[in-house]
């Protein structure tokens, strides 16, 4: 390939980059999360819900994991992975009823789940 078509291509392709959409922050809300079993929680990952009973966990450093929530059956299922959800539970206490906390790879959550089902599955 000579020099002048691989310039041209390589232009070309940094156009296209140009004027891909960036993708920007995630829109959510803030959630507590740690990242690892003795971290204190802390309100650094936001929760994006897609309306449909999937959500996804936005981390700190950009990355993200994709869940699947059944309500009814206190269900959370990895929608990325082979790693299995654990530790689900509903914190009960006073200080705040009715959020979900689970553990999936290392990582704690705990977030309220309203929003996140498809109407009729709350």
């Amino acid at each position: 390939m000579s020099m002048r078509i691989f310039s041209s291509l390589c232009l070309s392709a940094l156009a296209l980059g140009a004027c891909a959409p960036e993708s920007g922050a995630p829109e959510g809300a803030g959630i507590d999360c740690a990242f690892s079993a003795d971290a204190d929680w802390a309100r650094d990952c936001i929760l994006e819900t897609a309306g449909d009973g999937t959500f996804a966990i936005h981390h700190p450093d950009d990355t993200f994991r994709r869940f699947g929530y059944n309500a009814p059956r206190l269900a959370i299922t990895p929608l990325d992975g082979a790693d299995e959800v654990s530790n689900i539970r509903i914190n009960m206490s006073a200080s705040k009823p009715g959020l979900v906390e689970f553990t999936y790879r290392g990582a704690r959550y705990r977030f309220d789940p309203t929003g996140i089902a498809p109407s009729g599955d709350e």
